[in-house]
């Protein structure tokens, strides 16, 4: 009879891998044989091959039987959880050599190890007659042990009520898992649930098994737990595409999309996934285009004022996406009035961008080409461009170490308050600014001369010195631009 181990799954793996690591350090053949038939496997005459004693889950069990029971170690790791299987094995390898190495390699040093198991481990086991009664065990166990990971108590709860669905349950549980870790990592199936609660039924949080909690309440039959695991299956691939602007999913939608996708990805925030969630599944394709417009202005303008905490501004797009969700909001200009007032106006966008300072390079790289952009008149300014930093540099026109004195005519004072502003940035080529990037501003200006950025070049035509004042009247002119290039207009 085969048994399924609900609670203690980890610490059985673990325990059976320890004996897989000690094959290598056995040379006698009965110790080896008598390890791999009591713990390990069994041979099959019928199919010629090992049976494992232990099986795992449909993702690991291929891997962990290749890798741990029929030690083959050019096993492909497909999967993090792959790699915790071969990382377990490799501690426990090396805890081997060094346990022999401080025992002068006395080979019975492990077979005391293995003795201290087999009779001093104790393993409690509780045989229950129905899937719902372990899985009921299960938390009521974790629930006054240690703190459990909130994905096991969420997979654990759904699979305790899924009834004579369970088998249903597992399965739509192991698709999702398994595409979270193909396209994404296993640590973001948890934000992905989270996310997709909250553009359904509101905010939510992982913290204090906050989100555990919610579910829990809500689903409470099998009927509700294969139709929430049923929705999130069906929605993980839309969840990976705003996460991923190179999949194939934004083929069928119009190119920009897929570009105001990089665009987003590149501030490296999540608070507007949910929003952008519910708006692939409500809104039709040319709606969904003028959304993602809107969230990018969106996201540079709070950026640049940097009033709104990202839990306020998570919890304002998470209010409009249950809009949406519910159908109240139903299309891309609907939606910029339910957040316009925590849209900054184009005034105080540009008054805040005069005196705006930026720490991440990478944001000033984006923010100066995009101008650079509606300056020459792109369609679409707003859209990521070449900000990769081996090919185009942020300059610092007042350099960040001014080695030779030669911008004695900024107080240190100044030069903190300044350095960083946006007046006294500009975009090179990586080549040319490494190699005068500390240089006097009469032979920086010989260098922006050459440049065909206007962003860079202007700085000739308009500057004879730089100073504070040349800063922000350089600053100012930015700012006249900035409003066109991140529109609140969808056109």
């Amino acid at each position: 009879m085969k048994l399924e181990i609900v609670d203690g799954q980890q610490r059985v793996t673990t325990i059976t891998i320890f004996f897989a690591a000690l094959l290598n350090f056995f040379e006698d053949k009965n110790d080896k044989n008598s390890i791999s038939n009591d713990y390990l496997s069994s041979w099959d005459r019928g199919i010629s091959d090992n049976i494992p004693r232990l099986g795992l889950s449909l993702q690991d069990n291929e891997f962990y039987k290749n890798y741990i029971i029929n030690q083959d170690f050019e096993a492909q790791v497909t999967k993090e959880s792959h790699q915790r299987i071969k990382s377990a094995y490799t501690e426990i390898v090396k805890f081997n050599e060094k346990l022999l190495e401080l025992n002068n390699n006395d080979i019975n040093v492990l077979k005391d190890w293995d003795n201290f198991i087999l009779n001093n481990l104790k393993v409690v086991v509780i045989t229950v007659s129905t899937d719902a009664n372990a899985y009921t065990i299960f938390e009521t166990l974790n629930d006054r042990g240690i703190e459990l990971a909130q994905i096991d108590l969420l997979k654990n709860y759904l699979y305790s009520k899924a009834g004579n669905r369970l088998q249903e349950a597992q399965n739509s549980w192991v698709e999702i898992t398994s595409k979270i870790e193909a396209e994404a990592s296993e640590k973001m199936l948890l934000t992905y649930i989270r996310h997709h609660w909250s553009s359904i039924y509101g905010f939510v949080r992982e913290t204090n098994k906050e989100l555990y909690s919610k579910i829990k309440n809500g689903i409470s039959n099998s009927t509700r737990v294969i139709t929430f695991l049923t929705f999130l299956k069906n929605d993980i691939d839309k969840y990976l595409a705003i996460l991923n602007h190179n999949l194939s999913f934004w083929d069928d939608y119009d190119p920009k999309c897929k570009d105001y996708i990089e665009t987003l990805n590149y501030f490296e925030l999540a608070q507007y996934r949910p929003l952008v969630l519910a708006i692939l599944n409500k809104f039709d394709n040319n709606e969904i285009k003028k959304s993602l417009k809107l969230l990018v202005s969106w996201i540079v303008r709070n950026l640049i004022m940097g009033k709104l905490g990202g839990g306020t501004l998570e919890k304002a797009y998470i209010k409009s996406a249950v809009k949406i969700s519910e159908g109240e909001i139903t299309d891309a200009a609907k939606l910029r009035d339910d957040l316009k007032v925590l849209i900054p106006s184009n005034e105080e966008f540009k008054e805040e961008f005069k005196i705006a300072s930026v720490s991440r390079a990478k944001l000033a790289r984006y923010y100066l080409s995009a101008i650079e952009n509606y300056k020459r008149g792109k369609d679409c300014p707003e859209l990521l461009v070449n900000t990769n930093s081996d090919a185009v540099n942020l300059e610092h026109i007042l350099p960040e170490k001014d080695n030779d004195n030669n911008y004695s005519n900024f107080k240190e004072e100044e030069k903190k308050s300044y350095l960083k502003k946006i007046g006294n940035l500009t975009l090179m080529k990586t080549k040319e600014n490494n190699d005068f990037k500390s240089s006097s501003f009469d032979a920086k200006k010989e260098k922006f001369k050459e440049s065909e950025l206007w962003i860079t070049n202007m700085i000739n035509k308009n500057y004879d010195k730089w100073n504070a004042e040349n800063i922000k009247n350089r600053q100012d002119q930015l700012a006249d631009l900035v409003v066109e290039t991140w529109s609140l207009n969808f056109e």
